[in-house]
C-alpha cells in the first residue's frame, strides 16, 4: 500500500476526529462524543503503522499532532477539578435538563399536583393535611411559623448555629435527591413515589401554615431558597426516571448497555441537581432565617426563581439549539 492509498483509506476517520476535537475545544456539543476513545485508538494505530512503513514526514507529523490533540481532549474530559465542574454546571447540566424536557415536565406534574391539591383542599377539609403532617409535624410548623415566633431562633435552638442549620439542610435535602434518583432502579416507580410523597408533604406543610400559623413568616423564610431546592428535587426525579426507562425500554440495546448509556445521562442530571440543592442549603442556613423586611425577601426570592429558570433554559445553549 502506498502512502497516498493509506491516506485515502483512513482520511475520513482522521477528519472525523479533527472535527470532534475542534468542537470540544470551542465548547460546543459534540454528537456521538462517546466515539472519541475509539477514534483516538485508531489514530494511534495509524500513526504507528505510518512510522513503521516510513510513509513520509508530513503524514507522520499530521497523525502525531492529531494523536496529541486527541489525548489532550480525552485527558481534559476524564480529569476532575474546578474547570470540569464549571463546564458541567454551566454547559452539560442545563443541556441535559433540556434534552430530557418531557421527563422533566412529567416529573414536575407528579411533584406539583399533590402539592397544589393539599393547598387547595385544606381550607375546606384540614384533616387530610393534619394526617399527613402528624402531631410532631404540626408542632414543628407552629414552633417555627406560629404567631410571634422567629424561625432563626427556633433553628438556632435546634441546631446551635447557622452552620449547624446549613449542615443539617445539606445532608437532609441532598439525601432526598439521592433517594429520589436511586428509586429509578425500580423501573422509575421508586422515583415517582418519592416525588409524589415529597410534593404532598411540602404541600401539606404549606397548607397548614396558611391554616394555622403566620404565612408571612413562612414565605419570608422559604422564598429565597425555594427555586433551587424544589427544582432540584424535580430534576432528581428526572434523573431517576431516565435510569428507570433505560431498564424498562432499552430500545435496540441490551439492558446492560442501555443502563450504562442511560446512567451517564442520569449522572449529569443528579450531580447538577445535588449541587443546586447544596446551593439552596447555603441560602437556607445563612440567608433565609436572617430578619429582613418582607419586600426584600420577596424581591430576592423572585430574582432567584427568575435566575434559576433562565439558567436552565438558556445556559450552555448554542445558536442552532432549538
Amino acid at each position: 500500500m502506498t502512502p497516498k492509498q493509506f491516506e485515502n483509506d483512513h482520511s475520513p476517520t482522521w477528519q472525523r476526529l479533527e472535527g470532534m476535537i475542534e468542537q470540544v475545544e470551542k465548547g460546543k456539543p459534540v454528537p456521538n462524543v462517546d466515539e472519541l476513545p475509539t477514534l483516538f485508538r485508531q489514530i494511534c494505530h495509524d500513526l504507528s503503522l505510518a512510522q513503521h512503513r516510513m510513509f513520509g514526514r508530513v503524514l507522520v507529523e499530521r497523525l502525531n499532532a492529531l494523536a496529541i490533540s486527541g489525548f489532550r481532549v480525552l485527558e481534559r474530559r476524564s480529569s476532575g477539578g474546578w474547570e470540569r465542574l464549571w463546564q458541567m454546571m454551566m454547559q452539560d447540566f442545563p443541556r441535559a435538563v433540556r434534552a430530557e424536557s418531557r421527563l422533566f415536565w412529567f416529573c414536575s406534574v407528579v411533584f406539583w399536583l399533590p402539592f397544589l391539591a393539599f393547598v387547595i383542599i385544606t381550607p375546606f377539609d384540614p384533616q387530610w393535611t393534619m394526617s399527613m403532617l402528624g402531631t410532631e409535624g404540626m408542632m414543628s410548623m407552629e414552633g417555627m411559623y406560629g404567631e410571634g415566633t422567629n424561625p432563626r431562633e427556633f433553628m438556632r435552638e435546634e441546631y446551635g448555629s447557622d452552620f449547624g442549620m446549613f449542615a443539617f439542610y445539606i445532608w437532609n435535602n441532598v439525601s432526598i435527591n439521592l433517594r429520589t434518583f436511586a428509586g429509578g432502579l425500580l423501573g422509575g416507580v421508586g422515583s415517582l413515589v418519592i416525588l409524589l410523597f415529597n410534593g404532598a408533604h411540602i404541600g401539606a406543610a404549606t397548607a397548614y401554615v396558611n391554616h394555622a400559623c403566620n404565612p408571612q413568616t413562612f414565605y419570608c423564610f422559604v422564598v429565597g431558597h425555594g427555586a433551587p431546592e424544589l427544582l432540584g428535587i424535580v430534576i432528581s426525579g428526572t434523573a431517576g426516571m431516565r435510569l428507570g426507562l433505560s431498564l424498562v425500554k432499552p430500545g435496540s440495546y441490551d439492558r446492560k448497555t442501555a443502563l450504562v448509556l442511560g446512567g451517564r445521562k442520569a449522572m449529569t442530571l443528579i450531580t447538577g441537581a445535588a449541587l443546586m440543592t447544596a446551593f439552596a442549603a447555603i441560602l437556607e442556613g445563612f440567608w433565609s432565617a436572617t430578619p429582613m423586611e418582607p419586600w426584600i425577601k420577596y424581591t430576592f426570592g423572585a430574582c432567584m426563581w427568575a435566575a434559576t429558570i433562565c439558567y436552565l433554559v438558556f445556559c450552555g445553549r448554542e445558536r442552532h439549539e432549538a
